[in-house]
Formats: structure tokens, C-alpha cells, sequence
């Protein structure tokens, strides 16, 4: 059994979106939230990367890592039970509300059959599903996995937690997207090959969560990423540092992240 896994392509997505959702989906997007315009915008970018003539909808998978998922569609549903009363409610907003609405959205515009799992943990849910798509693709269970990590601040917390309305207005929207894929079906243009994702996670002050004081990346990137979400930022420099040593030419790259919430390293070569 092969365990070579390759990365296809790699998406990065702040808000406002650049570019704007595709045209055939936009109808159907009509009344998604933000949560699901961003893992649909860089899902179908992520996935338009590799021809699937010859690869069935049950062979492809979706692994969406998130830690409060679409939290500002949960308070608007809130706001119309409690307002409105149970028989008055919004069933739109209730069904969006669920962290797997975004991941279920993907599945049905891009056709995809296979495994569609949500993962969600305070640390790096990103990295949770890209060891659980990495193990999928070793497991011959899938041969394509689309993994995303999608992130939205929410203004109630942040104004909650003494950031006072300005910092609330400004909350920050993100996700980036992986295409991986097995040794079959990865083209000549491929990324790199992703070796290894060793992940550990544990309790620790829940105000790590709000501001991520402790986060440490290495290597890191030049770029400011301050513009996405706190929790995404680790996500985000780990993707466009692939990007960077892929374009100049390294051999390898061992990749890590330390936080009171745990640790993890990503292993990668060219």
C-alpha cells in the first residue's frame, strides 16, 4: 500500500471575496451565509486544479476543519427563536446554523459522494482534517480529498470580551483549501508530497482562544496575514510557505506550531 500523498493546489481567501463565487453556483448560493460562500469560493477554485474525468463522485472526499463554524448564522438564529417564538423561526437559519452546512453545501454543487466530515477542536481544525484526508488517501478509502479550514470572527464575542465595538466591526473572515490526492492521479504540476501531519492537542486557558497569545509558527513568512482570522492564521502561513518553497525551489520543508493548546508539525518534500 502506497502512502505517498501529494498536495494538487493550495487556495487562500480573505473577505471581501476577490473575484466573486462562480457564476453556475451563484444562484444556488443565494441564501448561504458567509461561512459557506468562503468554503464554497476556495473549494471549487482548490478542486477546478485537477481534470476528474476519470474519478468517480465517491471517490473524492471533503474534511472542513473549523473551530466555531458559522457562530454569527447560530446568534441570528437564536435572535429570531427567541424573538419570534419556535413556530416563527427562520428554517433557513436554522439549517445553516450547522457546522456541516458548508461542507454539505460543497458536496452537492461539486458532485462529490465520498466521505464529507466536519471537524472542529479550538487548536488547529485544519490540520485535524488534514490528517484525517492524509489517512483517508493512505486507506485507499478516497482518491482526491478536498481539506478546508474556514474561519469567521464573531462581533458578539469579540464586544464580549471587552474589544469594544470597533474591534467588533472589524472581524475578520477567512479559509484556505488543499487539493490532495493519491499517487494515481496527481499530475506532473503537483505541489509537493505531504509526508507526514503530527498533531497534539490538549486543554488550556480558554482565553488563548480569543486572542492566541502564545501562537508561535516556524518557519514563518514575510507576508502580514493579520487580515485573516486568529485561529486561521497558523493555516495560512503554513499554506503560502508550501507555496513559497515550492516556487524557490526547496527539497523539503518540516513545518511547525506551538500554543498552549498543543503542538503539531507538518513534514513535506518537492
Amino acid at each position: 500500500m502506497s502512502d505517498n500523498v501529494f498536495i494538487q493546489s493550495i487556495q487562500v481567501a480573505g473577505w471581501p471575496l476577490v473575484g466573486g463565487l462562480p457564476q453556475q453556483m451563484q444562484n444556488a448560493l443565494r441564501r448561504a451565509d458567509d461561512f459557506i460562500r468562503l468554503a464554497v469560493f476556495v473549494g471549487a477554485r482548490a478542486i477546478e486544479s485537477v481534470p476528474l474525468a476519470n474519478i468517480g463522485p465517491a471517490e473524492i472526499g471533503i474534511f472542513l476543519g473549523t473551530t466555531t463554524g458559522p457562530l454569527e448564522t447560530n446568534f441570528r438564529f437564536l435572535d429570531t427563536l427567541f424573538d419570534d417564538g419556535e413556530g416563527r423561526c427562520s428554517p433557513t437559519l436554522f439549517s445553516h446554523s450547522v457546522h456541516n452546512a458548508a461542507a454539505g453545501y460543497l458536496a452537492r454543487l461539486l458532485n462529490v459522494q465520498g466521505q464529507t466530515l466536519t471537524m472542529t477542536s479550538f487548536g488547529w481544525p485544519f490540520l485535524s482534517a488534514l490528517c484525517e484526508a492524509r489517512a483517508a488517501l493512505v486507506k485507499k478509502e478516497v482518491k482526491v480529498a478536498l481539506v478546508l479550514g474556514v474561519e469567521e470572527e464573531s462581533p458578539v464575542l469579540i464586544f464580549d470580551e471587552g474589544g469594544g465595538l470597533e474591534a467588533a466591526r472589524a472581524c475578520r473572515k477567512g479559509a484556505v483549501a488543499w487539493l490532495l490526492v493519491d499517487e494515481q492521479t496527481a499530475e506532473i504540476s503537483a505541489v509537493a508530497r505531504l509526508l507526514d501531519v503530527l498533531l497534539e492537542e490538549h486543554p488550556c486557558d480558554p482565553g488563548f482562544f480569543f486572542n492566541r497569545a502564545g501562537e508561535l509558527v516556524a518557519p514563518g513568512i514575510t507576508e502580514n496575514c493579520s487580515q485573516y482570522p486568529s485561529a486561521l492564521q497558523a493555516a495560512v502561513v503554513l499554506s503560502k510557505k508550501v507555496e513559497d518553497c515550492s516556487l524557490g525551489g526547496e527539497s523539503e520543508l518540516a513545518w511547525g506550531v506551538e500554543a498552549p493548546c498543543g503542538k503539531a508539525s507538518i513534514f513535506i518534500d518537492f
